[in-house]
């Protein structure tokens, strides 16, 4: 693990300065660019034992429970992280800044910076501030970025505790709940990285044992299998979201899997609805893949598509006008006669808005086919907001990107 050396050449206003800002009672607004789900992978990490990248990775889940940061009052701790695409970041957030009883804290000082050039160099501050203890758990912390800048790789350096008491240092617990960057990111490039035989292992224990994983990618569209579990679905720039059972128990498993420059697989998995863990595809001899039954062919009909809209909008964002194309193409080859299209969304918001907004977008994806030239008398919409989810509960970044979906399916 390379050591990623501490921020240096700071001026001293910058920490001096930081931001004190008022929390606000509710959810920012916009897409949280620093998600696994939507495409960030861990590099590295300072401050933790060896083996913590789920520590690293649990920062970026977009689900904010406590999780312990720095044992024994020890810092400061750094993570790298690597982006998608060139992203330039406009505000960042934490949310849930509470306390805990016993010889636990919250982190006290952040400090984000940026780098267009690598994991190990560039750097340059974003955003500095101090946190203040939250009245209610459904407070946020938001301060807007001191420098917008394009930057491919982010390093947040975390240190000191709000409640460290005198005689208290060396034996207190300090945790954090979630960083949340919000900005404009570039389109992602379509990935074609998504074919091959691996082991799938926790990030955290490649030394161990893994399941056997195989993928097959067909345009947008990818299939395979996760040990048992047969998978199918979509490929949006650099992330593909799928979702599978194992044909012989029911078994289910929901997988966000993210191909970087060089072509490798990293993943977060969940089997049947439960928590979220982070896997790397590893190379080993002899891949099992799927074995003697290989993963069938993609089809459209029947399945769940994965198209990305703008935040809280019907506006199919560039990186998913492939997706669009694909399904023409797919509906075609299958000879379907009538298409509906059914839309899904996550749980956040209110029941009735949820519905109108997955019927919009389901309507945004007609509108679309019929573009490119598909009868509109053989397709329609409708959506069903948030009441048939994948994943439920949906309480992170990845559960919730799973539910948000186009169910397609198709009449003789």
């Amino acid at each position: 693990m390379n050591r990623i050396p501490p921020l240096t050449g700071l001026p001293a206003l910058l920490l001096a300065s930081a931001l004190h800002a008022a929390p606000a009672p509710q959810e920012p607004t916009g897409d949280d660019l620093l998600t696994y789900a939507r495409g960030v992978l861990f590099v590295s990490q300072t401050g933790l034992a060896s083996g913590s990248a789920g520590t690293a990775l649990n920062a970026i889940d977009g689900e904010a429970y406590r999780m312990a940061l720095m044992n024994d009052a020890q810092g400061p701790v750094e993570f790298v992280y690597k982006l998608p695409a060139t992203t330039r970041f406009e505000r960042f957030a934490v949310p849930r800044v509470m306390e805990a009883p016993g010889n636990t804290t919250f982190v006290r000082s952040v400090m984000v910076s940026g780098s267009p050039d690598g994991p190990d160099e560039g750097f340059r501050p974003l955003a500095a501030f101090e946190l203040e203890t939250h009245a209610t758990e459904d407070e946020v912390t938001e301060v807007a970025a001191d420098s917008v800048v394009p930057v491919r790789w982010v390093r947040v350096r975390f240190e000191g505790g709000i409640l460290i008491e005198p005689g208290d240092e060396g034996r207190t617990v300090v945790r954090f709940s979630e960083i949340m960057g919000f900005g404009e990111q570039e389109a992602q490039p379509l990935s074609t990285a998504f074919e091959g035989r691996w082991e799938l292992r926790l990030t955290e224990r490649q030394d161990l044992k893994g399941d056997p994983f195989e993928i097959h990618q067909e345009g947008t569209t990818v299939t395979g299998c996760v040990g048992a579990i047969r998978f199918q679905g979509t490929v949006n720039g650099r992330v593909a979201r799928a979702s599978g059972e194992d044909p012989a128990t029911g078994r289910t498993g929901a997988f966000i899997l993210v191909a970087d420059d060089d072509g490798s697989i990293n993943a977060s998995v969940a089997a049947n609805r439960g928590r979220f863990n982070a896997r790397t595809a590893v190379d080993v001899p002899d891949p099992e893949g799927c074995g003697e039954a290989p993963p069938p062919p993609p089809v459209v009909c029947g399945t769940d598509v994965y198209v990305n809209f703008e935040f809280d909008s019907a506006v199919i964002r560039p990186e998913s006008e492939p997706v669009v194309a694909d399904l023409y193409d797919r509906l075609l080859a299958e000879g379907a006669d009538r298409v509906q299209v059914v839309g899904h969304t996550s749980t956040e918001g209110s029941e009735d808005y949820n519905l109108d907004l997955s019927r919009r977008r389901a309507q945004a994806v007609v509108a679309a086919l019929v573009a490119r030239g598909f009868d509109g008398g053989r397709v329609s919409a409708d959506g069903m907001g948030e009441t048939q989810p994948l994943i439920s509960p949906d309480d992170n970044e990845s559960a919730r990107e799973l539910n948000r979906r186009v169910r397609v399916t198709c009449g003789g």
